[in-house]
């Protein structure tokens, strides 16, 4: 892994939060969870908002505010599951802000099994 400078950083390119190390420190090619989508980055955060964002974009303009709500939920807990299948339900909840039986269903739709079904090495 090639060393960086002691002043590199790594700036979200929606919220603007600012990763970085310490000198001294091996830095990783960028923070863990953030990805790079198009040339920008974001962090985790972001991306789980970027997916609600994209499962309410072909919406009709006439859907109610509860139907966005919902989808835009539904979209970030299947983002979730999407990211890491072997992660727990209950924990997926939590990150999202929902209910574990929420997250099991997601999973059905998606056709994941459960996490207590991936072997863990």
């Amino acid at each position: 892994m090639p060393e960086a400078t002691a002043t590199q950083a790594w700036t979200c390119a929606r919220c603007e939060m600012t990763a970085s190390w310490m000198p001294g420190v091996e830095r990783p090619e960028r923070p863990a969870n953030w990805a790079e989508e198009d040339g920008l980055l974001y962090c985790l955060s972001c991306r789980r908002e970027l997916a609600g964002d994209a499962g309410v974009a072909h919406m009709d303009d006439d859907a109610s505010l509860e139907e966005r709500r919902k989808l835009r939920h539904a979209a970030r807990v299947e983002f979730e599951i999407t990211r890491d299948p072997t992660r727990p339900d209950n924990r997926i909840a939590k990150a999202c802000g929902t209910s574990t039986p929420a997250v099991r269903k997601a999973r059905q739709r998606l056709g994941v099994p459960p996490a207590a079904q991936f072997e863990l090495n």
